[in-house]
């Protein structure tokens, strides 16, 4: 059985935990606390942003890798008792039970808030021995947390080249902690497809996804789905300037030559094909000849075209748009007879843009009744 969860499985996992925890905290009972741990780039930070998002919940975020111990202790000053004779301890409130500036702000005051402390395994003993009160109790020293907040942590693993510190045995014990791996699907349907990170990247990882994350290295470029997202925009900056010699310099400095030479190598494919001459010539097209990365890059490079001409008719069918899905639905049939394992890859980015704009699958259904892949299209999203 699958001990890892994609991000979107995680999802679930978080709004449960919130609930739970807020439940406990006006019950007076304990719970643990989810640690999202996986590879460094893989998307923890941006679950938990999209989990608030689209629940209606706060946010607050502090960073572990650059926290001061007195920003979770607070600060010590002397107090005296009502009388000005016996003198002790108190502790100013520390930041991080200070809510005032949030960076998701809740629906309302009732709603949870997540209080998401990132990059756990960066926390050296001192700072653990303090989160095993702030997660046993919700509290350090006189200072609780609202009743309404729950905690969250996520880190990279031992073996992720990320300055892992060993977690006390209590604080681990305090813990539920949820494996995550990075899954194509999963990325490309809620993330890129909503971030706008270009088609050819897209089509790439979907056809070669074990580039989409790598073995995390030191002081060099490596892949994961926070690096190609960074890469995406430092392309899309060049515009129509775009060379080969800066795709390939962004690239590399961005996931690495390995993974770089294996993309410059299809992009020659898919960037060879003019789809706009081909959607809007009636000549026949043959694609028998074509090996199946050819024929995979030539349906990319159609399926990039025809999602450009939606988009700017925001998904809006007329006659021009018909005669486009008419003549790559010929090209579809054409390549079913040689090529047809490769189609529903191909059409994959065209059917989840469609959903996700429209909530439909029009365009999919006039492009092929072909049952099989229309089956195995809707399986694989």
């Amino acid at each position: 059985m699958e001990t890892s969860l994609n991000l979107n499985q995680v999802a679930a996992f978080v709004e449960r935990s919130v609930l739970l925890q807020r439940n406990a905290n006006q019950n007076g009972h304990l719970t643990s606390i989810p640690w999202l741990s996986g590879s460094p780039g893989i998307g923890k930070s941006e679950i938990i942003r999209q989990v608030c998002k689209e629940r209606g919940w706060g946010l607050k975020v502090v960073y572990m890798a650059t926290v001061m111990l007195e920003e979770i202790t607070g600060l010590p000053k002397i107090g005296k008792d009502e009388d000005m004779k016996t003198e002790f301890i108190l502790w100013s409130r520390p930041e991080i039970f200070n809510f005032n500036h949030l960076e998701v702000v809740p629906r309302s005051h009732q709603d949870p808030v997540i209080l998401f402390l990132d990059d756990a395994h960066l926390c050296n003993r001192q700072i653990q021995a303090y989160m095993f009160q702030l997660l046993t109790y919700k509290s350090i020293h006189d200072h609780r947390l609202p009743q309404n907040v729950a905690i969250i942590l996520a880190g990279n693993r031992g073996n992720d080249k990320a300055g892992f510190q060993e977690i006390l045995a209590p604080v681990a014990n305090r813990i539920f902690f949820i494996d995550l791996h990075a899954d194509i699907d999963q990325w490309v349907e809620d993330y890129a497809i909503r971030n706008g990170i270009r088609a050819d990247i897209i089509t790439f990882l979907q056809n070669y996804p074990e580039f989409l994350i790598g073995k995390p290295i030191e002081s060099g470029a490596w892949p994961s789905p926070r690096s190609w997202t960074y890469a995406s925009i430092a392309m899309d900056s060049f515009g129509n300037s775009l060379t080969e010699q800066a795709m390939f310099t962004i690239l590399s400095g961005h996931v690495g030559t390995e993974a770089t030479t294996r993309f410059i190598e299809y992009y020659e494919l898919y960037a060879k094909w003019d789809a706009q001459e081909i959607l809007t010539n009636h000549a026949p097209m043959h694609t028998g000849n074509l090996s199946k990365v050819e024929s995979y890059a030539m349906l990319s490079s159609c399926v990039t075209y025809l999602l450009k001409k939606l988009r700017e008719n925001r998904f809006k069918l007329n006659g021009s748009i018909e005669g486009l899905i008419t003549r790559f639905g010929a090209i579809v049939a054409e390549m079913i007879r040689y090529h047809k394992e490769i189609v529903p890859l191909g059409l994959k980015l065209l059917l989840l843009e469609e959903k996700a704009e429209t909530g439909k699958t029009t365009v999919i259904e006039k492009l092929t009744s072909d049952r099989k892949i229309v089956q195995e299209l809707f399986d694989i999203v």
